[in-house]
Order: C-alpha cells, then sequence, then structure tokens
C-alpha cells in the first residue's frame, strides 16, 4: 500500500504514488464513504467523527471503495457525493444516447458560472475500473476527464441549445460590452465591473459573451 501522510494545514491526505505524490481532501473521502455506505447499506463503512482527518479514516475510504469494486453497482455509472439527482439521470441519458451536451459548471451555491470554455462540449462518457465516473469526451477524441459533476450548474442539448437541466440556483452570467481603450484589443467582456477576456472585434466578443450565457457556440468562433 503507498505511504500516506497527512497535510492538516490543507485538510488532506498526501499519497505517494510512484515518482510523485496525490492528494484527497479529508472531506471528498469522508464524503465518498459515506455515500458508498449509504447505497450498499453497510453502516460499518461510513466515518465517524473519530474517523474525519485520521489515517483510519483514509483506510475507511479504501475500504468502501473495495465493498463497491465488489458489488453489483461497480457496473455503474457513479456520481461525485453531491450530484442532483437529476443532473445524474440527465447525465446517463446523455450517455446512453450518445448526445452531444454543452456543461455549464459553478458554484451550486450560489448559481454563479465558472466561464470555462475548455472541457464543456462533447458526449458523455464513462470511466473504467472500480469507480465508473461520467467523462466528457470532446469530438474526435476517445478518452475525456472526470467531470465535477456535483458543480453542474446546467446542460445543455447542442443541437437545440434546450437545456437538458438548470440547477435551481443557476443564473445566468452577467456580462456586458465595453470599448477598452486598447488598439490591440478593442473590446472587453466584463462580469459586473472586472475583465474577464478581451477581443479584437466586438463579434468575438458578442460571441464569447453568448457562450458563456448558454448558447451553443463554437468556442473556435471567438478564440
Amino acid at each position: 500500500m503507498n505511504k500516506v501522510s497527512i497535510n492538516a494545514a490543507q485538510q488532506r491526505y498526501v499519497i505517494e504514488c510512484g515518482e510523485g505524490y496525490t492528494c484527497l481532501g479529508f472531506a471528498n473521502a469522508r464524503d465518498h464513504a459515506n455515500q458508498i455506505a449509504s447505497k450498499l447499506s453497510r453502516a460499518n463503512l461510513a466515518f465517524t467523527d473519530e474517523d474525519y482527518a485520521t489515517l483510519a479514516g483514509y483506510d475507511k475510504y479504501l475500504k468502501a471503495i473495495q465493498a463497491w469494486s465488489q458489488s453489483p453497482l461497480t457496473r455503474t455509472t457513479y456520481f461525485d457525493p453531491g450530484t442532483d439527482a437529476k443532473a445524474a439521470r440527465v447525465l446517463e441519458s446523455c450517455r446512453t444516447h450518445e448526445r452531444k451536451v454543452r456543461l455549464i459548471l459553478g458554484d451550486t451555491s450560489t448559481g454563479e458560472p465558472w466561464l470555462e470554455e475548455h472541457d464543456v462540449i462533447g458526449r458523455i462518457g464513462r470511466s473504467t475500473g472500480s469507480l465508473k465516473v461520467p467523462l466528457l469526451i470532446e469530438p474526435g477524441e476517445h478518452g475525456g476527464c472526470a467531470i465535477l459533476c456535483a458543480c453542474l450548474l446546467a446542460i445543455v442539448d447542442w443541437e437545440s441549445g434546450d437545456f437538458l437541466y438548470r440547477h435551481a440556483a443557476y443564473r445566468e452570467a452577467d456580462l456586458s460590452i465595453k470599448p477598452s481603450g486598447d488598439a490591440d484589443r478593442s473590446w472587453n467582456v466584463l462580469r459586473r465591473e472586472e475583465v474577464v477576456a478581451s477581443f479584437r472585434d466586438i463579434g468575438k466578443a458578442g460571441a464569447y459573451l453568448a457562450f458563456m450565457r448558454g448558447a451553443t457556440i463554437e468556442p473556435r468562433v471567438f478564440r
């Protein structure tokens, strides 16, 4: 088993991994273990107050993963703790129907989008391993990155532009376009009063603004 240490200041486990290290947050370990304990009806896998931020807690997390891998549920899609049940159903439907979608990620407590333009367009796939998590697979690719399912604000059908899922807190990004005074990049896109992007022409600025408000526009239009 890899050597594990505790970084109390950063609230995470630090795990030796080959020639480097990987990290796992205390809360993340607890939430995964508790979710698995609930789905498997295995109360013994759930964290107690004494397990949090301890090596015993990390060991319990590993035992929960192992228990999941030995259960029939390991053949199903595994969603992050905190994922909205409706978002999970929509992602799974998009995966089985190979539907191209646009994801909008952000803070689910405020509904504020993160204004991500990369790794948000493609079809939904699924990883291998014990926890088969949803992946966002971009056009022309065979693999992709894991989706931060608990941070989904919206899922948009690429062909129709219809919202397949919208988080209760989601609100469109409050963006505006103003002249920058810069000869090279004449137009700024602002979120409230903060500049978030600059462009040579107003057409690209408008396409960026529309994309960040949920429109299904290819990012190459404004890059």
